[in-house]
């Protein structure tokens, strides 16, 4: 019930800003390469069904506020509909054919379609470039700690390693070894890496893995069986640390537990996982003194990766920070947004993909209520975190849209292809059912991500 009051008190409010501002920002791409042309719109809607309020410009155009704010269009002088699908059946004058979307040629009306994605794309790019400028790029090094035992281990790598590419990747931050093992699933994935300068390869099988974050998402990876290589020291304690009650402060520095040495953060749990609630031996340096310290480890619970759930012991200690800020110039933050913003497209179509093929399953889809959860949730991290959930979905309303389905963009730009390879344009019944179909897959989609959207709100 909590979660249901949470979705219309905090987090609708925050999916309509941000839905709107997208929808504003796709509708006014194609109205502004449709101005371009000189076609005229009849309409500019944010939102569908009934007006709430509106005014009309010097142009003729009728801009508008809907009842129902899940999308937009823009309706074209001489459309049929607002998804400017089919031609208007009713004639038109010599003049108003001139601006009339269907009467133009067919590079225009091409260009007009894309429009709308290429504005989502340019705009996230921009916000990007922004951050990046004035704030800078995060930055972990792609150095890694190897898990004993774990897909990286037995490929023949060592904790210290660089990893520089991991399948057709190549490889300048942590952060993208983190996206690929994302896409990668249990697909085997080439890797090279740098040893005491050498360069040396290897194949890694990842380990299928599911976990299921704190906003209840599963989340399915391929397990690389490497973190990030950081160095085992203090940075803060969680509430009720048995490390902070046994004496061990911020800056303190492991160096072993019941004598086996402490090589990097994330080899902790490997040492202690099996130790709750027993206690052990731990050595650490302060200020150049080796201090010793007996540490009962807390008992908390964990699932590997077949969801398996077990006790393990935890320190309850975080480590210090290691992400770096690279602070860049307008050009290198301009080759920064597009970087990202290509990943964030790689990422999207990979994906989907995978659905398809049912290497991902279909739950992973999500709708209006979980984007309206996840818009909630980062405003909770403030303007970044709405930031970068603004970017992320202008990113993907774009690339979305550019699906070769009927009743999107995408779908227009596949008519006008065969258009252009056959020297003719779609029957007008052809375009019809294409809608038809269109919408009902389009439907269908939306049906089951609500369905998972509304399973995942009642866990």
């Amino acid at each position: 019930m909590h979660s249901v009051v949470s979705l219309f008190t905090t987090y609708l409010p925050y999916f309509i800003l941000i839905l709107t501002l997208l929808v504003f920002v796709h509708e006014f791409g194609h109205y502004w390469v449709a101005r371009r042309f000189g076609i005229h719109a009849d309409v500019f809607s944010i939102g569908f069904g009934p007006e709430l309020f509106g005014w009309t410009d010097r142009r003729g155009t009728r801009w508008k506020v809907s009842a129902i704010p899940l999308g937009g269009y823009v309706k074209f002088l001489g459309d049929n509909d607002a998804a400017s699908a089919t031609p208007a059946s009713e004639g038109l004058s010599d003049e108003q054919a001139k601006h009339a979307f269907f009467s133009q040629p067919l590079y225009a009306r091409a260009a007009v379609v894309v429009g709308g994605p290429a504005a989502n794309l340019v705009f996230a790019f921009v916000l990007l470039t922004a951050v990046f400028l004035f704030a800078g790029e995060p930055f972990s090094p792609p150095i890694v700690a190897v898990q004993a035992n774990g897909a990286a281990a037995k490929a023949g790598l060592r904790t210290g390693d660089e990893i520089v590419r991991l399948g057709d990747k190549q490889v300048n931050r942590y952060e993208d070894i983190q996206e690929q093992e994302f896409l990668y699933l249990a697909k085997p994935a080439a890797v090279e890496y740098r040893r005491d300068g050498q360069l040396l390869n290897a194949l890694i099988q990842p380990q299928y893995c599911e976990r299921v974050d704190r906003y209840n998402n599963t989340l399915r990876f391929g397990d690389l069986g490497v973190n990030q290589f950081v160095q085992p020291i203090v940075g803060d304690f969680t509430k009720d640390s048995p490390a902070e009650a046994a004496g061990l402060k911020v800056g303190d520095r492991l160096v072993a537990i019941d004598g086996k040495p402490v090589e990097s953060f994330s080899q902790i749990p490997d040492l202690i996982g099996s130790r709750a609630g027993q206690p052990v031996s731990v050595s650490y340096e302060r200020d150049g003194q080796q201090l010793e310290a007996t540490v009962v480890p807390a008992v908390d619970k964990a699932s590997d990766c077949s969801g398996t759930e077990h006790t393990v012991g935890r320190l309850r200690i975080k480590p210090v920070n290691t992400t770096e800020v690279r602070h860049l110039g307008l050009l290198g933050a301009m080759d920064a947004g597009v970087r990202h913003v290509l990943n964030m497209t790689s990422m999207f179509y990979t994906s989907m993909g995978q659905i398809l093929t049912a290497a991902r399953p279909v739950d992973e889809l999500g709708g209006p209520i979980r984007i309206a959860k996840a818009a909630g949730d980062a405003s909770y991290a403030g303007w970044t975190g709405l930031l970068n959930l603004v970017i992320a979905l202008s990113v993907v309303l774009g690339v979305f849209n550019l699906l070769p389905v009927p009743m999107l963009d995408g779908g227009h730009l596949a008519m006008y292809l065969y258009e252009a390879l056959r020297g003719k344009p779609l029957s007008l019944r052809a375009q019809e059912l294409g809608l038809k179909v269109g919408f009902a897959l389009v439907i269908s989609v939306a049906l089951i991500a609500t369905f998972n959207d509304i399973k995942m709100l009642l866990r």
